[in-house]
């Protein structure tokens, strides 16, 4: 085992965790993330801090929960420090970057000794010079909504492109190339940050047809459940969940693309493992896998992701150092994100920020009644949507609406989150505890809604 263990971070994008083959949840085949969790640690209850992409990515690569940054927006928010990659560079680290950043334009240099394969136009452009179909898939109107904002759709489309032009193969080159040529005279900390599965659900062969669409089970939480939030019914991706149809019928290949498309990332996650193994480094190198965030799939009645339902806000999270970490070890500790940079600090021996959130995993899992905390800002009017804020605590969830709504969940008893037991007079006590709890925390990290919170509880 190194004195020094090189990084790799293998960023998947809208990934749930029950994608993951060795879970066994769905028939969704992931042949190498399951060798990582057969010969390392693997968390069945790792949460994101916010379900949205440049939020979720802040978090894990500031370790502060997104609003501390003023990084909650997805559009217009740019990081002005990243602490996790700024510490391993002044250890030492030679920190390279394949694929998608989401951080800010124009940053990523002050950040990183070398990055490549973030901007799409440069893939799309890549795609033409070589007589390609545009395999950014987000430029054909057919998986688009007509709404405005147009965003993606759950339609499923065959991409008419070899799997190994696809742009998460495009991802994984750079990042094998950086591997490649780094400085062997110093420690890596080697990002490889892929697009996929976040739809659209474009994909070529073999994965597109991997799956039978009739293999599909209907989740016992597909579409709009009793005790709902208004801020359900009124959300931008409750239409699109409508437009796309209310029978599960028409979801089952949105589903059955979506495990190819992960069957794919697993596929470009296996070709970077094989060249630590080419190199020798596999054993002296740690490596973590995870999504910044879920995907709803029509589960609530809504498409996409923000919300603070488990679909939504859980992720992929296996780590895998021999020597370092247990091996084959699977844990439901709770989690997150906000866990990663103290984490990694701690395995390579290097001294972690005092204003971390999260706590170093290395030295011990969480016990079962830590909170675990999350949250999310509109990104606009048209969503139709509010701020939220969300606690879990040994399994009971409250989330607190910026209006007032509440929702609490029993995980244990209810997983799908179908029975919201703050809708009625049955749980008013558990709700005053579970707000206070939050309360607590989003004090304690200068939530600016705390006085609002604590207004809406008295």
């Amino acid at each position: 085992m190194a004195d020094r263990p090189n990084v790799l971070l293998v960023i998947s994008d809208q990934q749930r965790p029950d994608t993951m083959g060795f879970r066994g949840e769905t028939p969704c085949r992931t042949p190498h993330l399951d060798g990582l969790a057969r010969d390392g640690t693997s968390f069945d209850r790792a949460m994101t801090p916010c379900p949205l992409c440049l939020p979720a990515r802040a978090s894990l690569f500031t370790g502060l929960y997104p609003h501390e940054n003023d990084m909650l927006d997805n559009q217009t928010s740019s990081l002005t420090e990243c602490q996790l990659l700024d510490l391993f560079r002044a250890n030492g680290y030679e920190v390279s970057y394949a694929g998608k950043w989401h951080m800010g334009h124009d940053n990523i240099g002050r950040f990183t000794d070398r990055d490549a394969g973030d901007s799409t136009r440069d893939y799309s452009a890549w795609c033409r010079e070589q007589g390609l179909v545009d395999g950014w898939t987000f430029n054909d109107p057919r998986v688009r909504t007509h709404r405005t904002p147009s965003m993606s759709t759950p339609v499923a489309l065959p991409l008419d492109m070899p799997p190994q032009k696809t742009n998460d193969a495009y991802i994984a080159d750079f990042a094998i190339e950086q591997l490649r040529t780094r400085d062997v005279t110093r420690p890596f900390f080697q990002v490889c940050a892929f697009n996929g599965p976040h739809p659209p659900f474009m994909i070529p062969e073999p994965y597109f047809s991997m799956y039978d669409p009739a293999d599909v089970v209907e989740p016992r939480n597909f579409g709009p459940q009793p005790g709902e939030p208004e801020v359900n019914r009124t959300s931008y991706y409750r239409r699109l969940f409508l437009d796309h149809g209310v029978d599960f019928d028409v979801w089952r290949k949105s589903f059955a693309v979506y495990w190819g498309f992960c069957s794919l990332i697993d596929d470009q996650l296996g070709r970077v493992l094989s060249e630590l193994d080419r190199q020798g480094i596999t054993d002296d190198t740690i490596i973590l896998f995870l999504s910044d965030h879920g995907e709803n799939l029509g589960a609530h009645g809504l498409w996409h992701k923000m919300v603070a339902y488990e679909d939504s806000i859980r992720v992929p999270m296996v780590w895998r150092w021999p020597g370092g970490l247990p091996s084959g070890m699977r844990t439901d500790a709770p989690v997150s994100l906000i866990d990663v940079a103290p984490t990694l600090a701690g395995l390579c021996g290097l001294e972690a920020r005092k204003d971390w959130r999260g706590l170093d995993l290395s030295s011990g899992m969480p016990p079962s009644d830590r909170p675990l905390f999350a949250l999310h800002r509109p990104l606009g009017d048209w969503m139709g949507a509010e701020s939220w804020r969300m606690i879990e605590i040994d399994r009971m969830k409250l989330v607190w609406h910026k209006g007032g709504a509440q929702e609490l969940y029993d995980l244990r008893a209810d997983p799908f989150e179908t029975d919201n037991l703050a809708a009625g007079d049955r749980s008013q006590e558990r709700v005053a505890v579970m707000m206070e709890h939050l309360i607590a925390q989003m004090s304690a990290c200068n939530d600016p809604l705390t006085e609002t919170a604590m207004a809406g509880a008295a």
